[in-house]
This record gives structure tokens, sequence and C-alpha cells, in this order.
């Protein structure tokens, strides 16, 4: 099995990236509230009988913080070509997700397929919202106020568990203790949005989710933000053939809250592509 890892010239900076195994290729894009630690459980299980690749956003981990203006779509687009994947199946997990589908209509025949993990959207949803949606986005904002107020004031344990109520409830020892980990040493990001500010805007995907061709799965879980499950079904009624499925008990970090059901949609994901071992 092929491992290893090195960075790539990016606009303005390096992306840090690790590769492992052979196969059909397999890349994760991790949430802006963590790194791509996130995929630490993922990567050996799944490098068995694929290339997986994992990187770092930029100013996560080891990749360099955005200076000057940049595209998320670019920053991927740089990393397949560099390593050379054939239409890698795109994980995306929260704004991972976000940057997944970007990815996809910006460039639709390079992707094999999608799983959405609790998904984020550029340019988001316009109104109008009925009363459940409207309600769980007034909720998102009154505890995003109770995190923002905290991390500004230098409250950062306050602001790190504030974090953690909101997005992952369901976390226990180690999944939990990783996240902190995460929160804590790209808190710049996290808290700050340092990189995020300066990234350029691609267009709106809302109007454009219809364009995507590739099967697609879409999960969020049931202890998620409640703002989550309102994006996670209207990703998925808008994109054809994409399945939505609900995971009890999970939040907003399902590979980590609820693995075995994560496990079981990207199976089925890989299956349904072909990707899975000697189909490819």
């Amino acid at each position: 099995m092929s491992e290893f890892r090195g960075k790539v010239n990016v606009a303005g900076g390096q992306l840090a990236y690790e590769a492992a195994g052979d196969g059909a290729p397999v890349l994760f894009l991790h949430s802006v509230i963590t790194d791509s630690r996130l995929w630490d459980r993922e990567i050996p299980i799944y490098s068995k009988d694929h290339r997986t690749v994992r990187f770092d956003i930029r100013g996560f981990g080891g990749s360099s913080p955005a200076r000057a203006p940049f595209s998320y779509t670019d920053d991927v687009a740089a990393l397949v070509d560099h390593l050379g994947l054939k239409r890698p199946y795109l994980v995306g997990s929260s704004m991972g997700g976000s940057f997944a589908v970007d990815f996809a209509l910006a460039h639709p025949d390079q992707v094999r397929g999608l799983l959405l993990v609790a998904p984020g959207l550029s340019g988001g949803f316009a109104p109008p919202f009925d009363a459940a949606e409207q309600a769980a986005f007034e909720y998102d904002e009154q505890k995003s106020k109770i995190i923002n107020d905290a991390w500004s004031r230098g409250d950062r344990a306050s602001a790190v568990d504030a974090l953690r109520q909101l997005w992952c409830a369901a976390l226990t020892g180690p999944e939990l203790e990783l996240f902190r980990r995460m929160v804590s040493e790209n808190a710049e990001e996290v808290f700050d949005n340092r990189s995020m500010r300066v990234a350029t805007d691609p267009p709106p995907a809302a109007g454009h989710l219809s364009e995507i061709a590739v099967p697609t799965t879409v999960l969020i879980g049931d202890r998620d933000n409640p703002s989550s499950a309102v994006f996670a079904k209207r990703i998925a009624s808008a994109i054809p053939g994409a399945r939505l499925v609900s995971v009890p008990g999970a939040d907003h970090l399902i590979n980590l809250s609820r693995p075995d059901a994560f496990d079981a949609a990207l199976r089925a994901g890989l299956l349904q592509t072909g990707s899975s071992p000697g189909r490819e």
C-alpha cells in the first residue's frame, strides 16, 4: 500500500495533504470546526481498497493561512490535478460538503459521486422559509452569538464548550477530546474565520443543484444544530436522485458520533458508483 504526505502549491500558499492506498480515489474534505484529523479513523479503513486522500483547507492543520483572495474550488482542483486523481468520490463534512458541491458543479466530469455529511451550501438558501425552518435559523443565530461573545471577551473555554453544545452534543470520550484539540489548535480559523474572510465567493449553488448528475447521499444527525437539517433536506430534494439519510444519535460530525452509520452510507455510495474493490 502506497502512503505519503506532502504539500501542493496553491495561489498564495500551500495545502498539506496525506494520500494512502491504491484503487478508485476517495477524497475527504473536513469541516471548518475541525481539520484533516477528522478522518483519522477513516484513512486506515478505506485505504485498504481505495486511494484515500485528505488535506487541510487554508489555515487549518499544516496548510498555510490565506493572505490574499483565493478559491476553495480552485484549491480542490489543484490537489486533484497534483495527485492525478481520476474522478474521485468526494466525502465532505459540513462546509467541506459545500466545497465538494462547488467542485462538482465547476468540474462535473471530474467527480464520481458525493457523500455530503451535514453539508453547508455556498450562498445558502433564499427565503421564504416555513415556520420550522425560520425557528431553526433563529436558534442557530442565538447560539452562535453566545459562542462569538465568549470568544470576543477572551473566554476561550466557554467558546469551545458552547461550540460543542451547538454542533457536537453527541460526542464523548476520545472523539470529544479530538474535537477539542482540533478546535483549540485551529482557533483563529474556527472563531475568526481568518482565511474564509478573504475567500472569493463561488456562484451560489442553490440554483444549480439540479445540475449535479452523480449519485449523491446526504447524511443528517438528529442531534445536530437544527439549521443543519434545513440545509440537508433542501439540498437532498434539489439534487436529482439524491438520498437523504437521517442518523439517530448523531450530531454534526456523524463519522465521529455514529461511525457505523457513516460507514454504511459511504460503502453503499462507493458500491453505487462502481468504486468498490474489483469494480474500478
